[in-house]
């Protein structure tokens, strides 16, 4: 028990994760060649990382 008298079952009894997944809309699309390139054929999922490695 903690201090506030709560039982705390530890990371066993809590769920793995929680997601949200909405549904996506078929609206415009990469071609095969530039989804591959991308990483995804939905432009709205198109999120390029521009920032710094984690290695100095």
């Amino acid at each position: 028990m903690c201090e506030h008298g709560h039982r705390h079952g530890g990371v066993d009894s809590m769920p793995v994760a929680m997601q949200y997944v909405p549904w996506q809309h078929w609206s415009r699309i990469y071609s095969p060649e530039e989804g591959l390139q991308c990483g995804t054929i939905f432009p709205e999922l198109n999120k390029p990382f521009y920032g710094k490695g984690a290695c100095w």
